[in-house]
């Protein structure tokens, strides 16, 4: 992206929450989904802010941190792989298949392979190790920060 002013704040996740990167007071931005899927994803049912929007199709809101948070099993990596693609159930992201993995103890492993109309295809990565979440996506903005 040659405009650094053109898309959306881009918001990472942290060990206390997402959070935004500046470069000389400019948020970074960024053009991708990465940001709308992590919203997505993250954004627990019942948020307070969907209280101002009254097209409950605009709501925000999924079970995908609820599903991840159970005791891992092979039926609970199957509920965070349908809780994933429920959260992700909108016309911008296209086709999405979502694989949850537990390759060791009590860190999950989720791959999101997201393939919007038009676009690129987007892989994320989520991985939870004990309560922490990390994400990764490839050529994101945050290659940039």
């Amino acid at each position: 992206m040659s405009d650094i002013f053109s898309g959306d704040p881009y918001l990472t996740l942290g060990e206390n929450g997402s959070r935004l990167h500046y470069t000389g007071g400019q948020p970074l931005m960024d053009q991708g989904i990465e940001n709308l899927a992590i919203i997505s994803l993250f954004t627990g049912q019942g948020w307070a802010g969907n209280a101002l929007i009254k097209d409950t199709d605009q709501q925000v809101g999924s079970d995908f941190v609820e599903a991840a948070n159970q005791p891992i099993t092979l039926q609970s990596l199957t509920d965070v792989e349908q809780a994933a693609v429920r959260a992700l159930d909108n016309p911008a992201f296209g086709r999405v298949t979502a694989t949850a993995t537990n390759p060791v103890s009590d860190r999950l492993n989720v791959q999101i392979l997201i393939e919007p109309p038009g676009q690129d295809s987007a892989t994320i990565i989520l991985t939870r190790n004990g309560l922490n979440w990390q994400a990764q996506a490839a050529n994101p903005a945050h290659a940039r920060v």
